[in-house]
């Protein structure tokens, strides 16, 4: 399902053979390397001062250290023959985009990274081209934000750091909630936060791949959207894959493709996180255009026939989408997160129960005796199957064992 926006899009490299920097590659966005090597192609890792250096330079061909200058790291990424530039983590989205403009190479619109990285500007700047959008303020002072909470009498608001890669935000109900949350997030006079109202419905976790298309105007494709339930806490715990046929996928497309139309996506990769507002229709959270790393990238492509990292590879290497087979659209598929509320050990029993359920395909790494901290994601358990009850009823398994002491005690 494919839009061409009116915005034109530079082409893709029409090289056989070529290199590639990736800026500030770590975890996700070493997966790149072995991707684009499928293709030919050599990488160039491009660190950044500030950001934890990838840990696996060995793979790149070469390494360069980005210090001020835009200019000198352009100059030295062309002296060594580099023809594509891709984000490596979300430390590297500016840069990249920056030295791809420099450079003349596809890249997203330089002059809107700050309002992508940023909630609050990311929904006055929709709401501005008529799109639905959170309202929010997005302010230095504690007391805008409660003038404009009482303004809007908004029953329930979220306090969130305004750059989604942190995910630091508070539920609050009263003056005082806003008050005591906004001095446990607020670490700086400088620094602003963001106030904006809470929309409690289902949450959709939706991948994108945006390049030129045959008349070179920008093509958005939604590649998948998740379904995702979240705890008390607002962590996510279970994505179900979304049939993409249905007018609520189709309604969450159209949406998402204007919104990458408005905020300048012209070429790669972009996850953004989508709800629906009563009456007002679907309506952004956040935006990313950095690497994704899924549970099992090799189990879901199986089951999906989508991989960001592979697709964009293979995009950037050829101008070519991956399209996914027909038959590949009737499984149900369903990523479910384990998230301790308190601190402990795998238990070995009940570890071997989830992973041997019948329709469990993939994990992450569970081992017996593992440490767990609280509040944080212990591993990821793919379940795949024909019948949707089949999942529900594993899932059910799964919350059952929690609550028997699948993290070392009883909840």
């Amino acid at each position: 399902m494919a839009l061409a926006a009116p915005t034109p899009a530079a082409a893709p490299p029409a090289h056989r053979r070529g290199a590639v920097a990736i800026v500030a590659p770590t975890g996700a966005g070493d997966l790149y390397v072995p991707a684009l090597a499928q293709h030919g192609w050599g990488a160039v890792a491009v660190t950044v001062p500030g950001a934890d250096p990838s840990g696996a330079a060995d793979a790149y061909s070469r390494v360069v250290a980005h210090r001020a200058s835009v200019r000198r790291t352009a100059q030295q990424l062309a002296d060594l023959g580099v023809q594509a530039i891709l984000t490596g983590s979300p430390a590297g989205t500016v840069l990249a985009e920056r030295l791809a403009a420099r450079l003349h190479l596809p890249g997203n619109d330089p002059d809107t990274a700050a309002i992508r990285r940023d909630t609050g500007l990311t929904s006055a700047a929709l709401l501005a081209a008529g799109i639905t959008a959170p309202r929010s303020i997005r302010t230095t002072r504690l007391s805008e934000a409660l003038e404009w909470s009482a303004f809007t009498q908004v029953p329930e608001l979220v306090l969130e750091h305004p750059d989604p890669v942190n995910q630091a935000s508070t539920l609050c109900h009263t003056p005082a909630d806003i008050r005591s949350a906004w001095k446990a997030i607020h670490h700086s006079g400088s620094q602003p936060l963001v106030l904006r109202e809470h929309l409690p419905g289902t949450q959709y976790l939706i991948h994108t791949l945006t390049g030129p298309s045959v008349d070179g105007s920008t093509d958005h494709t939604i590649t998948s959207i998740w379904s995702e339930l979240r705890t008390p806490h607002q962590q996510g715990n279970r994505f179900d894959l979304l049939n993409r046929r249905g007018l609520l996928a189709r309604a969450l497309a159209l949406y998402t493709m204007r919104v990458l139309t408005a905020l300048g996506v012209r070429y790669g990769p972009a996850h953004a996180v989508v709800t629906f507002i009563p009456d007002r229709g679907p309506a952004l959270l956040s935006l990313r255009t950095d690497p994704y790393a899924d549970v099992d990238s090799e189990a879901l492509r199986q089951v999906t026939g989508h991989d960001p990292i592979r697709d964009t590879a293979l995009l950037l290497t050829s101008g070519q989408r991956h399209t996914i087979p027909h038959q590949q659209r009737h499984a149900h598929v369903t990523k479910v997160a384990l998230v301790p509320q308190s601190d402990g050990l795998l238990d070995p029993y009940l570890v071997r129960t989830l992973t041997t359920l019948p329709t469990v395909t993939a994990t992450t790494g569970l081992h017996a005796g593992d440490s767990v901290r609280a509040g944080h994601v212990a591993g990821w358990l793919l379940l795949v199957a024909d019948d949707s009850r089949a999942i529900d009823q594993d899932h059910r398994v799964i919350r059952a064992a929690e609550h028997l002491g699948l993290y070392g005690s009883p909840a």
